[in-house]
């Protein structure tokens, strides 16, 4: 049997990939479980959950980013909502809007449009790899034993504990330079970890410090790995890479999620319409190829902050931070951060609304009462019909 797609991969790339190539043979090949490992954080704008029709992963609505500069703390009150999600539901959520068969297999070469497998040989029309940083299908798994250029390292742990707002950390007497530190509320648990930007992997012991500093309490279990911040290729030869298997990771803020989806699900429709004759194949790569090139600006504006931030004392990044703080200055820097990847754009539900408010407004709704947020009651205790949603355990 010939398959009409072949997508390496099953997490947030291969299964936005897969949804929009509903009605063709595709086959998905994953070596775990949908959903089982997770590498993420899980957090994104609220946005892309709908976008997606993945609003039943929803763990934790936030309204607030919060950067912890050393001992000083500098809170922004966002004008969209983010939230944290349930890892393996959210990838359950997508694969149920698939056609998709899965095969259990990884990867090991392809030769032309034939696939071999640790299950057999698959052929298929296309080939998309959507595998991670080593990009197992475009390069034939050459790149395992590949030195970390390019790429960070994060590692994480969930602990139980509650907390309000994303949280992100930066204090290199603590966790050393070019390291910084998150801590996501998910409901019952908060996912806390580090990232190093010289991909630096021997951060086990940093982390244990870190958490016992800041929270008082022992890591858990961890998981984490490498994510690329230089762009790849978007086509090697006939496959096209998607996700962190084209380096699609944001520099500096290590974003993927949202990247991998839209690029994914741009990268479907190509492809569907290629199926439908609608295109040629070689029309398909150079549009593939000239959207994400469209798209290198906030790339290349974030490798370069990525690279200037932090080298600077910290007193100066906090000047940064104060001006960034100015409602205008936030403004126009989260009107940027949406426009990156419009979760409009990604849509394959009802549209996705901006849920746009004013930062006047977000900043009287922190200091009162009402609804979730970092000064408001927990979210699984917040009586806001909008924002509600039972807690989910961390995925």
């Amino acid at each position: 049997m010939i398959y009409d797609v072949l997508i390496a991969g099953g997490s947030f790339a291969g299964l936005a990939a897969a949804v929009q190539l509903r009605g063709r043979r595709v086959l998905l090949v994953e070596p775990h479980e949908i959903g089982a490992v997770q590498t993420s954080a899980c957090g994104t704008l609220l946005a892309v959950l709908q976008a997606c029709a993945t609003l039943d992963s929803l763990v934790q609505v936030h309204d607030s980013v919060v950067l912890h500069l050393g001992e000083t703390t500098i809170e922004y009150p966002m004008p969209y909502p983010f939230c944290t999600f349930d890892y393996r539901a959210l990838c359950q959520l997508l694969l149920a809007q698939t056609d998709a068969e899965v095969v259990r297999a990884s990867v090991l070469r392809h030769d032309g449009h034939v696939v071999t497998t640790t299950q057999g040989e698959f052929e298929a029309r296309f080939l998309i790899d959507a595998t991670g940083w080593r990009a197992a299908l475009a390069t034939n798994s050459q790149r395992r034993e590949a030195a970390p250029a390019g790429r960070s390292f994060g590692v994480e742990t969930s602990l139980p504990m509650r907390g309000r707002g994303l949280h992100f950390y930066y204090d290199p007497s603590l966790t050393g330079s070019r390291v910084v530190g998150w801590m996501f509320p998910a409901g019952a648990a908060a996912r806390i970890g580090l990232a190093s930007y010289r991909g630096r992997s021997q951060l086990n012991r940093p982390l244990s410090r870190f958490v016992q500093t800041r929270f008082a309490i022992a890591p858990g279990g961890r998981h984490g790995g490498y994510f690329p911040y230089r762009r790849l290729p978007a086509v090697t030869d006939d496959v096209f890479r998607v996700g962190d298997a084209a380096g699609h990771c944001l520099p500096l803020t290590g974003e993927g999620i949202r990247p991998a989806l839209y690029f994914g699900a741009r990268l479907g429709r190509l492809v569907q319409g290629v199926l439908s004759e609608e295109r040629s194949q070689a029309e398909a790569r150079e549009r593939y190829r000239s959207l994400v090139d469209r798209h290198i600006r906030p790339h290349r504006y974030l490798l370069a902050a990525q690279r200037v931030l932090p080298a600077l004392p910290l007193r100066g990044i906090k000047v940064i931070g104060d001006l960034i703080r100015r409602p205008a200055n936030l403004d126009w820097l989260m009107r940027a951060y949406w426009n990156a990847f419009d979760p409009v754009k990604l849509s394959w539900s009802p549209k996705p609304k901006r849920a746009r408010r004013t930062l006047a407004r977000m900043e009287a709704k922190m200091s009162g009462s009402r609804g979730c947020g970092p000064r408001g009651p927990r979210h699984d205790e917040c009586a806001s019909p909008a924002c509600h949603r039972p807690p989910h355990p961390a995925g």
